[in-house]
Protein backbone atom coordinates (compact mmCIF):
# COMPACT_ATOMS: atom_id res chain seq x y z
CA UNK A 1 0.00 0.00 0.00
CA UNK A 2 1.52 3.66 -0.99
CA UNK A 3 1.52 6.47 0.89
CA UNK A 4 -0.98 9.52 -0.10
CA UNK A 5 -0.68 13.02 0.28
CA UNK A 6 -3.95 15.10 1.11
CA UNK A 7 -4.41 18.70 1.38
CA UNK A 8 -5.03 19.82 4.92
CA UNK A 9 -6.19 23.62 5.37
CA UNK A 10 -6.14 24.88 9.30
CA UNK A 11 -6.92 28.39 10.24
CA UNK A 12 -6.07 29.75 6.85
CA UNK A 13 -2.88 27.46 6.14
CA UNK A 14 -2.58 24.99 3.72
CA UNK A 15 -0.22 22.19 4.12
CA UNK A 16 0.43 19.07 2.46
CA UNK A 17 0.06 16.23 4.84
CA UNK A 18 1.72 12.22 3.87
CA UNK A 19 -0.68 9.41 5.32
CA UNK A 20 1.19 6.31 6.20
CA UNK A 21 -0.61 3.14 5.50
CA UNK A 22 -1.84 1.50 8.11
CA UNK A 23 -1.18 -2.61 8.28
CA UNK A 24 -4.10 -4.63 8.39
CA UNK A 25 -4.56 -6.93 11.36
CA UNK A 26 -3.45 -10.14 10.99
CA UNK A 27 -6.06 -13.23 10.05
CA UNK A 28 -7.19 -14.21 13.83
CA UNK A 29 -7.89 -17.85 12.52
CA UNK A 30 -4.33 -19.40 12.24
CA UNK A 31 -3.44 -18.39 15.48
CA UNK A 32 -6.51 -19.91 17.08
CA UNK A 33 -6.26 -22.94 14.30
CA UNK A 34 -2.83 -23.73 15.97
CA UNK A 35 -3.98 -23.64 19.80
CA UNK A 36 -6.76 -25.95 18.69
CA UNK A 37 -4.36 -28.37 16.71
CA UNK A 38 -1.81 -28.17 19.38
CA UNK A 39 -4.28 -29.01 22.80
CA UNK A 40 -5.13 -31.78 20.36
CA UNK A 41 -1.68 -32.99 19.90
CA UNK A 42 -1.07 -32.66 23.74
CA UNK A 43 -3.65 -34.94 24.87
CA UNK A 44 -2.82 -37.21 22.37
CA UNK A 45 1.03 -37.24 22.49
CA UNK A 46 0.25 -37.50 26.94
CA UNK A 47 -2.23 -41.04 26.70
CA UNK A 48 0.01 -41.82 23.99
CA UNK A 49 2.92 -41.61 26.90
CA UNK A 50 1.06 -43.75 28.51
CA UNK A 51 0.60 -46.18 26.16
CA UNK A 52 4.60 -46.35 25.47
CA UNK A 53 5.19 -46.84 29.12
CA UNK A 54 2.59 -49.64 28.97
CA UNK A 55 4.14 -51.28 26.37
CA UNK A 56 7.99 -50.23 27.71
CA UNK A 57 6.85 -52.26 30.66
CA UNK A 58 6.50 -55.37 28.78
CA UNK A 59 2.38 -55.64 28.93
CA UNK A 60 0.52 -55.81 25.99
CA UNK A 61 -1.45 -52.81 24.70
CA UNK A 62 -5.51 -53.28 25.59
CA UNK A 63 -7.21 -51.07 23.66
CA UNK A 64 -8.98 -51.85 20.27
CA UNK A 65 -7.13 -49.47 18.03
CA UNK A 66 -3.73 -50.34 19.08
CA UNK A 67 -4.00 -54.21 17.53
CA UNK A 68 -6.31 -54.03 14.10
CA UNK A 69 -3.89 -56.24 12.67
CA UNK A 70 -0.70 -56.59 11.35
CA UNK A 71 0.26 -53.35 10.42
CA UNK A 72 -1.48 -51.76 12.29
CA UNK A 73 0.01 -52.16 15.56
CA UNK A 74 1.13 -50.34 18.79
CA UNK A 75 3.31 -52.58 20.27
CA UNK A 76 5.45 -53.09 17.56
CA UNK A 77 5.90 -49.10 16.84
CA UNK A 78 6.14 -48.37 20.43
CA UNK A 79 8.36 -50.68 21.58
CA UNK A 80 11.08 -50.79 18.85
CA UNK A 81 14.38 -48.19 18.99
CA UNK A 82 12.70 -45.54 16.94
CA UNK A 83 10.12 -44.72 19.96
CA UNK A 84 12.81 -43.52 22.42
CA UNK A 85 14.77 -40.33 22.10
CA UNK A 86 17.64 -39.54 24.54
CA UNK A 87 16.50 -42.16 26.75
CA UNK A 88 12.75 -40.59 26.86
CA UNK A 89 9.96 -41.74 24.80
CA UNK A 90 9.52 -39.70 21.92
CA UNK A 91 5.93 -39.35 23.12
CA UNK A 92 7.11 -37.24 25.97
CA UNK A 93 8.87 -34.79 24.12
CA UNK A 94 6.12 -34.51 21.60
CA UNK A 95 3.94 -33.36 24.59
CA UNK A 96 6.94 -31.02 25.29
CA UNK A 97 6.84 -29.53 22.03
CA UNK A 98 2.71 -29.52 22.30
CA UNK A 99 2.99 -27.35 25.40
CA UNK A 100 5.45 -25.12 24.17
CA UNK A 101 3.52 -24.31 20.81
CA UNK A 102 0.65 -23.64 23.15
CA UNK A 103 2.05 -21.49 25.19
CA UNK A 104 4.56 -19.40 22.39
CA UNK A 105 1.34 -18.80 21.02
CA UNK A 106 -0.58 -16.09 23.57
CA UNK A 107 3.19 -14.81 23.65
CA UNK A 108 3.31 -12.67 20.62
CA UNK A 109 6.14 -14.35 19.55
CA UNK A 110 4.75 -15.53 15.59
CA UNK A 111 8.57 -15.79 14.15
CA UNK A 112 8.89 -18.84 16.87
CA UNK A 113 5.67 -20.26 16.69
CA UNK A 114 5.58 -20.54 12.75
CA UNK A 115 9.44 -22.38 13.45
CA UNK A 116 7.66 -24.81 16.13
CA UNK A 117 4.97 -25.81 13.97
CA UNK A 118 7.68 -26.75 11.14
CA UNK A 119 9.56 -28.47 13.26
CA UNK A 120 7.01 -30.46 14.55
CA UNK A 121 5.45 -31.83 10.49
CA UNK A 122 9.71 -31.97 9.64
CA UNK A 123 9.72 -34.31 12.81
CA UNK A 124 6.49 -35.82 11.43
CA UNK A 125 7.47 -36.78 8.27
CA UNK A 126 10.69 -38.38 9.87
CA UNK A 127 8.52 -40.62 12.70
CA UNK A 128 6.36 -41.42 9.32
CA UNK A 129 9.21 -42.89 7.03
CA UNK A 130 10.38 -44.82 10.07
CA UNK A 131 6.96 -46.47 10.66
CA UNK A 132 6.16 -47.46 7.31
CA UNK A 133 9.48 -48.30 5.79
CA UNK A 134 11.08 -49.59 8.47
CA UNK A 135 9.17 -50.97 11.50
CA UNK A 136 6.55 -51.68 8.58
CA UNK A 137 3.71 -51.11 11.08
CA UNK A 138 1.85 -47.82 12.13
CA UNK A 139 -0.02 -46.75 15.09
CA UNK A 140 -3.50 -45.05 15.24
CA UNK A 141 -2.58 -42.93 17.18
CA UNK A 142 0.76 -41.81 15.60
CA UNK A 143 -0.97 -41.25 12.65
CA UNK A 144 -3.41 -38.79 14.19
CA UNK A 145 -0.36 -36.72 15.83
CA UNK A 146 1.05 -36.79 11.80
CA UNK A 147 -2.67 -35.20 10.77
CA UNK A 148 -2.27 -32.26 13.98
CA UNK A 149 1.16 -31.97 12.68
CA UNK A 150 -0.37 -31.32 9.27
CA UNK A 151 -2.51 -28.96 10.29
CA UNK A 152 -0.03 -26.83 12.39
CA UNK A 153 2.16 -26.29 9.39
CA UNK A 154 -0.62 -25.43 7.48
CA UNK A 155 -2.30 -23.02 10.07
CA UNK A 156 1.78 -21.36 10.45
CA UNK A 157 2.19 -21.13 6.55
CA UNK A 158 -1.25 -18.94 6.91
CA UNK A 159 -0.06 -16.94 9.56
CA UNK A 160 3.57 -16.25 8.00
CA UNK A 161 1.96 -15.36 4.99
CA UNK A 162 -0.26 -12.97 7.00
CA UNK A 163 2.03 -11.20 9.36
CA UNK A 164 5.14 -11.33 6.71
CA UNK A 165 7.72 -11.95 9.10
CA UNK A 166 9.78 -14.79 7.58
CA UNK A 167 12.14 -14.19 4.39
CA UNK A 168 12.88 -16.54 1.73
CA UNK A 169 16.31 -16.85 3.02
CA UNK A 170 14.86 -17.57 6.87
CA UNK A 171 12.61 -20.60 5.55
CA UNK A 172 15.92 -21.91 3.55
CA UNK A 173 17.72 -21.68 6.81
CA UNK A 174 15.04 -22.69 8.83
CA UNK A 175 14.64 -26.15 6.22
CA UNK A 176 18.29 -26.73 6.36
CA UNK A 177 18.19 -26.72 10.12
CA UNK A 178 15.28 -29.17 10.07
CA UNK A 179 17.52 -31.28 7.92
CA UNK A 180 20.19 -31.73 10.66
CA UNK A 181 18.44 -31.65 13.43
CA UNK A 182 16.20 -35.27 11.78
CA UNK A 183 19.64 -36.49 10.68
CA UNK A 184 21.24 -36.40 14.08
CA UNK A 185 18.39 -38.01 15.92
CA UNK A 186 18.19 -40.58 13.55
CA UNK A 187 22.34 -41.06 14.18
CA UNK A 188 21.23 -41.17 17.90
CA UNK A 189 18.14 -43.39 17.63
CA UNK A 190 20.18 -45.85 14.71
CA UNK A 191 23.39 -45.92 17.87
CA UNK A 192 21.19 -46.78 20.42
CA UNK A 193 19.88 -49.56 18.46
CA UNK A 194 23.11 -51.34 18.47
CA UNK A 195 23.16 -51.46 22.62
CA UNK A 196 20.98 -54.73 23.30
CA UNK A 197 19.13 -53.47 26.64
CA UNK A 198 18.53 -56.22 28.45
CA UNK A 199 14.38 -57.00 29.56
CA UNK A 200 13.57 -56.65 33.03
CA UNK A 201 13.83 -59.75 35.07
CA UNK A 202 11.39 -62.00 35.82
CA UNK A 203 9.68 -62.41 38.83
CA UNK A 204 8.97 -66.56 40.01
CA UNK A 205 6.55 -67.88 41.57
CA UNK A 206 3.53 -65.57 42.95
CA UNK A 207 4.10 -61.95 42.27
CA UNK A 208 4.54 -59.34 45.65
CA UNK A 209 0.74 -58.62 44.46
CA UNK A 210 -1.40 -60.01 42.44
CA UNK A 211 -3.49 -57.95 39.82
CA UNK A 212 -7.05 -58.18 39.88
CA UNK A 213 -7.36 -56.74 36.86
CA UNK A 214 -5.17 -58.89 34.92
CA UNK A 215 -6.39 -61.71 36.56
CA UNK A 216 -9.78 -60.71 35.09
CA UNK A 217 -8.28 -59.96 31.89
CA UNK A 218 -6.35 -63.81 31.67
CA UNK A 219 -9.74 -65.65 32.34
CA UNK A 220 -11.60 -63.15 30.26
CA UNK A 221 -9.46 -64.40 26.67
CA UNK A 222 -10.82 -66.71 24.57
CA UNK A 223 -9.60 -69.86 25.09
CA UNK A 224 -8.59 -72.13 22.17
CA UNK A 225 -7.18 -75.53 21.64
CA UNK A 226 -3.88 -75.83 19.66
CA UNK A 227 -3.80 -79.22 17.48
CA UNK A 228 -0.65 -78.71 15.34
CA UNK A 229 2.73 -80.15 15.30
CA UNK A 230 4.65 -78.48 18.68
CA UNK A 231 8.02 -79.39 16.90
CA UNK A 232 10.57 -76.60 18.70
CA UNK A 233 9.66 -76.76 22.31
CA UNK A 234 11.46 -75.88 25.95
CA UNK A 235 10.55 -76.87 29.13
CA UNK A 236 9.00 -80.26 31.11
CA UNK A 237 6.03 -81.45 29.35
CA UNK A 238 3.88 -81.47 32.22
CA UNK A 239 4.80 -78.03 33.48
CA UNK A 240 2.53 -75.86 35.15
CA UNK A 241 2.41 -72.97 32.46
CA UNK A 242 2.37 -74.09 28.52
CA UNK A 243 3.27 -70.94 26.12
CA UNK A 244 2.69 -71.45 22.80
CA UNK A 245 3.97 -68.42 20.57
CA UNK A 246 3.14 -67.46 16.70
CA UNK A 247 6.25 -64.98 15.94
CA UNK A 248 7.38 -63.43 13.16
CA UNK A 249 11.52 -63.08 13.41
CA UNK A 250 11.51 -59.87 12.26
CA UNK A 251 8.63 -58.21 14.09
CA UNK A 252 11.02 -56.18 17.34
CA UNK A 253 8.35 -57.07 20.72
CA UNK A 254 8.52 -60.96 19.16
CA UNK A 255 12.38 -60.50 19.42
CA UNK A 256 12.33 -58.55 23.19
CA UNK A 257 9.30 -61.72 24.38
CA UNK A 258 12.11 -64.28 23.10
CA UNK A 259 14.86 -62.39 25.79
CA UNK A 260 11.81 -62.62 28.48
CA UNK A 261 10.66 -66.22 27.91
CA UNK A 262 13.87 -67.53 27.85
CA UNK A 263 14.20 -65.76 31.53
CA UNK A 264 10.79 -67.30 32.68
CA UNK A 265 12.52 -70.45 32.01
CA UNK A 266 15.47 -70.31 33.17
CA UNK A 267 13.83 -69.31 36.81
CA UNK A 268 11.05 -71.66 36.29
CA UNK A 269 12.74 -74.67 34.88
CA UNK A 270 9.93 -77.18 35.84
CA UNK A 271 7.10 -74.89 35.90
CA UNK A 272 6.97 -73.68 32.55
CA UNK A 273 7.30 -74.58 28.78
CA UNK A 274 7.42 -73.05 25.43
CA UNK A 275 6.40 -74.01 22.32
CA UNK A 276 7.43 -72.12 18.98
CA UNK A 277 5.13 -71.10 16.08
CA UNK A 278 5.78 -69.96 12.56
CA UNK A 279 3.59 -66.71 12.18
CA UNK A 280 5.38 -64.87 8.95
CA UNK A 281 4.27 -61.73 8.45
CA UNK A 282 5.41 -61.95 4.89
CA UNK A 283 2.74 -62.59 1.64
CA UNK A 284 4.94 -64.86 -0.11
CA UNK A 285 3.72 -67.77 2.82
CA UNK A 286 0.90 -66.32 4.31
CA UNK A 287 -1.53 -64.98 1.60
CA UNK A 288 -4.46 -64.29 4.08
CA UNK A 289 -2.60 -60.66 5.11
CA UNK A 290 -4.03 -57.79 3.72
CA UNK A 291 -0.68 -56.15 2.52
CA UNK A 292 2.75 -57.14 3.00
CA UNK A 293 4.50 -56.14 6.33
CA UNK A 294 7.95 -58.14 6.85
CA UNK A 295 9.14 -59.01 3.97
CA UNK A 296 11.74 -62.03 3.82
CA UNK A 297 10.52 -63.13 7.17
CA UNK A 298 8.51 -66.42 5.36
CA UNK A 299 12.48 -67.49 4.58
CA UNK A 300 14.38 -66.74 7.67
CA UNK A 301 11.76 -69.10 8.72
CA UNK A 302 12.43 -71.59 6.07
CA UNK A 303 15.99 -71.48 6.83
CA UNK A 304 15.49 -71.76 10.79
CA UNK A 305 13.53 -74.81 10.15
CA UNK A 306 16.55 -75.99 7.99
CA UNK A 307 18.88 -75.10 11.03
CA UNK A 308 16.56 -77.58 13.47
CA UNK A 309 17.09 -80.66 10.91
CA UNK A 310 20.50 -80.02 12.09
CA UNK A 311 19.44 -79.27 15.72
CA UNK A 312 19.94 -75.97 15.44
CA UNK A 313 17.00 -74.41 15.59
CA UNK A 314 16.77 -72.46 18.87
CA UNK A 315 20.37 -71.54 18.24
CA UNK A 316 19.14 -70.08 14.83
CA UNK A 317 16.56 -68.57 15.36
CA UNK A 318 18.32 -66.69 18.76
CA UNK A 319 20.69 -65.29 15.59
CA UNK A 320 17.39 -63.85 13.36
CA UNK A 321 16.11 -62.10 16.97
CA UNK A 322 19.58 -60.66 17.17
CA UNK A 323 19.57 -58.51 13.86
CA UNK A 324 16.31 -57.90 12.41
CA UNK A 325 16.96 -56.57 8.94
CA UNK A 326 15.84 -57.68 4.89
CA UNK A 327 17.17 -60.99 5.03
CA UNK A 328 19.10 -61.80 1.89
CA UNK A 329 20.00 -65.68 1.24
CA UNK A 330 24.14 -64.43 2.23
CA UNK A 331 22.45 -63.15 5.91
CA UNK A 332 21.84 -66.59 6.06
CA UNK A 333 24.39 -68.34 4.81
CA UNK A 334 26.23 -66.74 7.19
CA UNK A 335 24.05 -66.90 10.27
CA UNK A 336 24.33 -71.08 9.36
CA UNK A 337 27.96 -70.77 9.83
CA UNK A 338 28.28 -69.18 12.87
CA UNK A 339 26.11 -72.28 14.62
CA UNK A 340 28.06 -74.65 12.71
CA UNK A 341 26.23 -76.10 10.46
CA UNK A 342 26.56 -78.31 7.06
CA UNK A 343 26.17 -75.39 4.96
CA UNK A 344 26.01 -77.57 1.68
CA UNK A 345 23.29 -79.09 3.21
CA UNK A 346 21.51 -75.93 4.79
CA UNK A 347 21.70 -74.83 1.23
CA UNK A 348 19.77 -77.82 -0.26
CA UNK A 349 17.25 -77.93 2.34
CA UNK A 350 16.66 -74.10 1.51
CA UNK A 351 16.55 -74.59 -2.36
CA UNK A 352 13.81 -78.06 -2.36
CA UNK A 353 11.68 -75.64 -0.32
CA UNK A 354 10.60 -78.83 2.06
CA UNK A 355 9.73 -76.48 4.81
CA UNK A 356 7.27 -74.28 3.74
CA UNK A 357 4.74 -77.16 4.36
CA UNK A 358 5.96 -76.95 7.77
CA UNK A 359 5.59 -73.06 7.40
CA UNK A 360 2.13 -73.22 6.19
CA UNK A 361 0.64 -75.61 9.17
CA UNK A 362 1.54 -73.07 11.43
CA UNK A 363 0.08 -70.12 9.86
CA UNK A 364 -2.97 -72.26 9.07
CA UNK A 365 -3.41 -72.82 12.62
CA UNK A 366 -2.76 -69.39 13.71
CA UNK A 367 -5.62 -68.24 11.52
CA UNK A 368 -7.43 -71.78 12.96
CA UNK A 369 -7.69 -69.84 16.45
CA UNK A 370 -7.80 -65.62 15.81
CA UNK A 371 -4.19 -64.43 15.34
CA UNK A 372 -4.21 -62.06 13.72
CA UNK A 373 -0.62 -59.79 14.90
CA UNK A 374 2.67 -61.18 16.23
CA UNK A 375 3.43 -62.02 19.12
CA UNK A 376 0.72 -63.92 19.81
CA UNK A 377 1.20 -66.03 22.89
CA UNK A 378 -1.36 -68.81 23.72
CA UNK A 379 -1.26 -69.75 27.85
CA UNK A 380 -2.61 -72.28 28.77
CA UNK A 381 -5.01 -72.27 25.90
CA UNK A 382 -5.95 -68.36 26.97
CA UNK A 383 -5.06 -66.45 23.42
CA UNK A 384 -3.12 -63.07 24.77
CA UNK A 385 -2.22 -60.62 21.88
CA UNK A 386 1.38 -59.16 22.71
CA UNK A 387 3.78 -59.35 25.07
CA UNK A 388 2.77 -59.27 29.18
CA UNK A 389 5.00 -58.11 31.55
CA UNK A 390 6.93 -60.16 33.86
CA UNK A 391 4.74 -59.80 36.98
CA UNK A 392 2.07 -60.84 34.81
CA UNK A 393 3.97 -63.75 33.56
CA UNK A 394 4.26 -64.50 37.09
CA UNK A 395 0.68 -64.27 37.96
CA UNK A 396 -0.28 -66.53 35.13
CA UNK A 397 2.22 -68.79 36.60
CA UNK A 398 0.96 -68.72 40.39
CA UNK A 399 -2.86 -68.89 38.87
CA UNK A 400 -1.92 -72.31 36.69
CA UNK A 401 -0.29 -73.49 39.84
CA UNK A 402 -2.79 -73.18 42.20
CA UNK A 403 -5.60 -74.81 39.80
CA UNK A 404 -3.27 -77.45 39.37
CA UNK A 405 -2.49 -78.30 42.95
CA UNK A 406 -6.52 -78.17 43.53
CA UNK A 407 -6.99 -80.95 40.85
Amino acid sequence: MSAKRVRVERRGVTRVEVLRPVAPAPKRWPLLAIRVFAALGLSIATYLSVLHYQAGAGGPIDSPLCAVGSAINCNAVLTSIYARLFYLPVAVWAAVTYALVLGVSFLGQTGLLVLLCGWTFAFSLYMAGLSFLVIQSVCLFCLSLYAVNTGLLLSAVALAHASTLLTRRQIAGSLAGYVVLVAGFGWWQTQGGRTTVSPPPVATGAPPRTDPDYVRFYYSRPVVTLRGAERHSKGLAQAALTISEFVDFRCPTCARAREVLRQILAQNPEDVRVVFHHYPLDKDCNASLPQQVHATSCLASAAAECAGEQGKFWDYADLLFSDQKLYMRQDLETYAGVVSLDISRFNACLDDGRMKGRIQEDIEEAQRVGVKATPTLVVNGHLIEGLPSPDQFATMLALEKKQTAQK
